[in-house]
């Protein structure tokens, strides 16, 4: 009798330990963070497969949805939902932006932001953008058509020459966030912020695109290499992507002579969004060290945390490049005059 009272109160304590554990184990899983993540999005396939994908890979309980668009059309859309947002984050946001998007996004400094440069720290901005990569602009050449034309293109000044008048496409800065980062760069790189110098330039410019401009950043870096226009004015990503996939026999990343210049771009969170604790687990993501890492040594954008070493040869080391000084204050103090400024050149050439 005494075994069999002994061996019933083993089994109870097996079985009370056992479901104590199971217990856990179901509040470990249910504890997990899950719900929606709504992104509004500018990113490329590449930046989705690096940032993306593995933000849902690690919260598999979080169903992601992205609205895609670009810069321009994101920001219009978030200002039209204002007092019923219809989204958590939105993507491809620069510190010129600022000014214009504060009222609605909402601050928060990431987890690991101490890591980033100063620069590109959260901090810079008060929190109300996380910064997730650096990006350069640059022109894209197309050597067959550039040789067939006889001239030799590596920089701003170049894009003068008579013979490529009607050969050059460009995005509209008004709201193309590239094409604006190439309006600022030849500001200053040709006479500096607020010279009428700079803007001499631009006028210049802007004739030689012979009345056409393009309605999307992805169609000037696709239309050069498949041999519409000799040269484009764009941006650093899809460029290294034609050369990272051996395409560098037809299409030239010219950095330009006179210099270029870099810009965080990064991500906010909206204000008054439903999903406020998945849009701060997604800003840790974006500048963990392992995602960080992983963007630099596998995506063809720069990484924001620039302290990381480049490793791999298909992308210049920043600090091979001729980088110039870009006033962000100033940019972003000043951006509606410049756009303003620049449309009122375009209609004047664009008839």
């Amino acid at each position: 009798m005494k075994k069999l009272v002994f061996l019933l109160v083993v089994l109870l304590s097996v079985c009370a330990f056992a479901f104590a554990g199971g217990v856990e184990e179901k509040a470990s899983v249910a504890g997990e963070p899950s719900g929606q993540l709504v992104i509004y999005t500018s990113y490329s396939n590449d930046l989705q497969q690096i940032l993306i994908d593995t933000f849902r890979d690690k919260y598999p309980k979080i169903d992601v949805q992205l609205i895609e668009g670009g810069a321009g059309e994101l920001k219009a859309r978030v200002k039209a939902e204002a007092a019923n947002p219809q989204g958590d984050v939105i993507t491809g946001i620069t510190y010129s932006d600022l000014n214009e998007m504060k009222p609605y996004l909402q601050p928060y400094i990431a987890e690991n932001d101490a890591a980033l440069p100063e620069d590109a720290r959260g901090a810079t901005t008060d929190g109300y953008l996380t910064y997730q990569v650096a990006q350069c602009v640059n022109l894209l050449v197309n050597r067959q058509l550039a040789s067939d034309l006889g001239v030799e293109i590596k920089g701003y000044d170049d894009l003068l020459n008579p013979k490529l008048k009607g050969k050059i496409i460009s995005a509209n800065p008004s709201n193309s966030s590239s094409a604006w980062d190439q309006l600022v760069t030849m500001l200053v790189v040709m006479g500096g912020l607020g010279s009428e110098e700079s803007w001499e330039y631009v006028e210049k410019f802007t004739q030689q695109l012979d009345g056409k401009i393009s309605g999307s950043s992805s169609a000037v870096y696709k239309n050069v290499f498949n041999g519409e226009y000799v040269v484009g004015v764009t941006y650093e990503a899809p460029c290294i992507e034609y050369i990272k996939a051996g395409q560098g026999d037809k299409v030239e990343l010219v950095y330009m002579e006179e210099g270029t210049t870099a810009s965080f771009h990064g991500n906010g969170i909206l204000k008054d969004c439903s999903n406020l604790e998945n849009a701060k687990l997604f800003m840790d993501h974006l500048i963990a060290d392992e995602t960080q890492k992983h963007m630099e040594k596998n995506g063809t954008h720069r990484q924001a945390n620039l302290n990381l070493p480049t490793t791999v040869d298909f992308r210049i080391p920043m600090d091979e490049l001729n980088l110039k000084y870009r006033d962000e204050q100033y940019l972003s103090e000043h951006r509606p005059d410049i756009v303003a400024r620049w449309e009122a050149i375009w209609a004047k050439y664009s008839k």
